[in-house]
């Protein structure tokens, strides 16, 4: 989401006509003011598999991924709305995809994680004015497909995570339970205690108390834990009515947390009451789907972009351009 609230869609898997899906470097943006989508340059590399970032200016920078040679990527590109344009952003000192990142409150955007030949445990950061990326601290573990979650205090959570380059549901022995802390003040990760679940392809919410809600994972899994960071400790909470991953959430401004799709292409959507620690049924997507984004808007709408979903092949998925739209209650 752009600081004016408009959204943006860049990049990702399209419709082949063949087998090969291609990767795309086009990028639309979502318009508030005229509920229209509007195409704006394409990027200078196609690119999948990549992470993005609101920077402290209301622009959008996208980094890392992967192209259609399935080469990984160090280049970062930064968008103009006002002009539609895609400027070159700092590069990263290490090619990754299936990496995470986040913007911190002074506006440092933090880069860790993901693949390149094989899993990588390096991070690296650019400060706001976006002049280069500097290596920080490593993790103490390398792991893909994990999350980042800015904390309270300004401390950043890493969590879970594949062990190897995959993401094969058989693969899920490979998820890890271990969580580490990067300290802006020193640059260092410290281990903190482990999650009683090996996750991988999971989602992970900073509540509004500061303890940190984790969903799903690979297998794909029904349970949920939550981290509190005053006294480092994980607990299981209630467990899903079904199993995802690559699903997406979002805390919404009524207090609650919503979990979107996942596998296996699902369109039910579920609910946690926070106080209570109990999940319930919420409105079901048009079409299931998963591998989609997911955006929280300004007006506290939640907007559902693309993925895969089903089709009326029960055996057949194919990437979408359906967008869908959620109005929670108060």
């Amino acid at each position: 989401v752009l600081g004016n609230g408009d959204v943006v869609a860049a990049g990702g898997r399209g419709r082949g006509a063949t087998e090969r899906v291609p990767r795309l470097a086009t990028a639309e943006i979502f318009e508030i003011a005229t509920g229209q989508w509007k195409s704006v340059n394409e990027m200078s590399s196609k690119r999948e598999v990549h992470c993005g970032v609101t920077l402290a200016d209301g622009r959008a920078m996208i980094i890392g991924g992967a192209d259609t040679r399935r080469v990984n990527l160090k280049t970062t590109e930064i968008l103009d709305s006002s002009s539609g344009e895609w400027i070159k952003g700092p590069k990263m000192k290490k090619k990754r995809y299936k990496h995470s990142c986040a913007t911190l409150n002074d506006g440092t955007v933090i880069v860790a994680g993901g693949a390149d030949i094989g899993v990588v445990a390096t991070a690296e950061i650019s400060g706001p004015s976006l002049d280069e990326f500097a290596l920080t601290g490593e993790m103490n573990e390398g792991r893909a497909l994990f999350t980042l979650t800015v904390l309270s205090d300004g401390k950043v959570l890493a969590v879970g995570g594949s062990s190897k380059n995959t993401q094969d549901t058989d693969s899920a022995e490979l998820n890890r339970t271990s969580a580490e802390i990067w300290d802006p003040a020193t640059g260092e990760w410290t281990l903190v205690s482990p999650m009683n679940t090996a996750r991988a392809s999971h989602t992970a919410n900073l509540l509004e108390d500061g303890r940190v809600l984790v969903v799903g994972g690979m297998g794909p899994l029904a349970s949920a834990e939550i981290y509190d960071p005053s006294d480092d400790t994980w607990t299981l909470t209630s467990e899903l009515s079904m199993g995802r991953q690559l699903h997406t959430a979002h805390l919404l401004d009524n207090g609650t947390l919503i979990v979107i799709g996942g596998s296996n292409t699902l369109a039910e959507t579920e609910v946690y009451d926070i106080e209570s620690g109990q999940w319930s049924i919420g409105p079901s997507l048009t079409f299931g789907r998963h591998q989609h984004t997911s955006v929280k808007m300004n007006d506290g709408n939640v907007m559902v972009i693309g993925g895969q979903a089903e089709t009326a092949d029960a055996d057949r998925r194919e990437m979408s351009n359906l967008i869908e739209l959620y109005s929670p209650g108060e």
